[in-house]
């Protein structure tokens, strides 16, 4: 009688495991989804007030989505959100600008991430982004100002009715990036995995040549490079060396920043190198000093300012910045759980730092997609 209701109680577990993590993949794909749909609308080169509403809209749909992240998430989970939530108010009601807005957000993402498999995740981040492209056809069509971009250095630089060239390029990296993820997972040959990423690059890598965009192109090559040599290489990055790597990229950040100057002929060599960035953030370090410990800034008159970590440090504040890397270095922890080359894209995705202040949203960085891998520490939590 005790085997026969252990069983009864084993059975009614895997039920109730199945239906919450159906139930967590709908709510993950749907999420997926209206945040695709949304950012196309938002960096498109729209002019149309029904096109406005309809962002309001689903902003405010998407709160809702938020709200059931911190509804669902652990005590642990739980702090760091509400710690942020904290930040933000108090920014917010300060005049401080409204940058931890979106750590929040990113925080709700990433709770939303740990509660399926990886796998799953990646498949609906590719599916939600092709249908969220396929129902934008018509708006792009028909409100855009334009499929190209005059640029002076370049002359048209593709932009697919984007505002911008550098935002369809780095819709299109992070969709190549997670495509070649899928790809390293599925269980195919060697060989018909390297014939299935030349066949996405022969897609989307003529579009990041188009575009321009020289850090997205670049590291699209890499990429397809360390997917081919991944398997043959005998070193692979660890968390140690993502975290070495993290405060290596920071020191770079501020110091090459503070001592601008110093030396003219290296100043002036890696300044072109990276397209005029030192000098932008160097204009705002002139203009306020060094990043506030407690209160973030509006950057916006001092834009661009693309160093990513530059960024956040003066947008976030310095305590609110230094949370978010502590949790980016546990994240790291999961990086013993990936395949060798999706390692290769946390650490590529850490380079992108250097030009593009995308890296604190996961659906732009997806190695925090990837790192997000604590569904059955949680589950057994939950059930405990």
């Amino acid at each position: 009688m005790q085997r026969v209701a252990s069983n009864f109680h084993m059975h009614a577990n895997v039920g109730y495991n199945q239906s919450r993590d159906l139930v967590n993949q709908s709510i993950i794909l749907t999420f997926l989804l209206i945040f695709f749909v949304k950012t196309f609308l938002t960096s498109g080169s729209f002019n149309s007030e029904l096109i406005n509403k309809t962002v309001t809209g689903l902003n405010a749909l998407m709160l809702l989505y938020v709200g059931y992240a911190f509804f669902i998430a652990t005590m642990a989970e739980k702090a760091v959100a509400g710690f942020l939530v904290l930040l933000f108010l108090v920014n917010i009601a300060t005049g401080h600008g409204d940058y931890l807005f979106g750590a929040v957000f990113s925080s709700a993402v990433i709770i939303l991430f740990r509660r399926i498999e990886m796998v799953r995740g990646a498949e609906m981040f590719a599916i939600a982004f092709v249908v969220a492209g396929l129902l934008m056809v018509i708006p792009y069509t028909f409100y855009t100002e334009g499929f190209v971009y005059l640029d002076e250095r370049y002359g048209n630089r593709l932009t697919l009715g984007f505002d911008n060239p550098n935002t369809l390029a780095y819709y299109s990296f992070a969709l190549f990036a997670m495509l070649l993820c899928l790809i390293d997972h599925a269980k195919l040959t060697r060989g018909m995995k390297n014939i299935a990423s030349l066949a996405v690059s022969a897609l989307i890598i003529p579009v990041l040549m188009y575009s321009y965009s020289r850090t997205c192109f670049m590291l699209a090559l890499l990429m397809l490079l360390l997917f081919w040599l991944a398997p043959l290489l005998r070193f692979t990055p660890n968390r140690k060396v993502c975290i070495a790597l993290t405060l290596a990229i920071i020191g770079f950040q501020f110091a090459s920043v503070i001592r601008w100057g110093n030396n003219p002929a290296l100043d002036a060599l890696l300044n072109q190198a990276l397209t005029g960035r030192i000098w932008f953030s160097w204009q705002m370090f002139q203009a306020v000093g060094l990043p506030n410990p407690l209160f973030g800034m509006n950057i916006e008159p001092y834009k661009p300012v693309d160093f990513f970590f530059i960024a956040m440090f003066y947008s976030a504040g310095g305590i609110a910045s230094v949370v978010m890397l502590f949790c980016y270095f546990h994240l790291l922890g999961n990086m013993r759980r990936l395949s060798r080359f999706m390692r290769w894209v946390v650490v590529v995705f850490l380079l992108t730092t250097f030009t593009e202040t995308y890296f604190l949203v996961p659906v732009f960085n997806v190695s925090l997609l990837l790192l997000c891998r604590g569904k059955e520490m949680i589950n057994s939590k939950l059930e405990g």
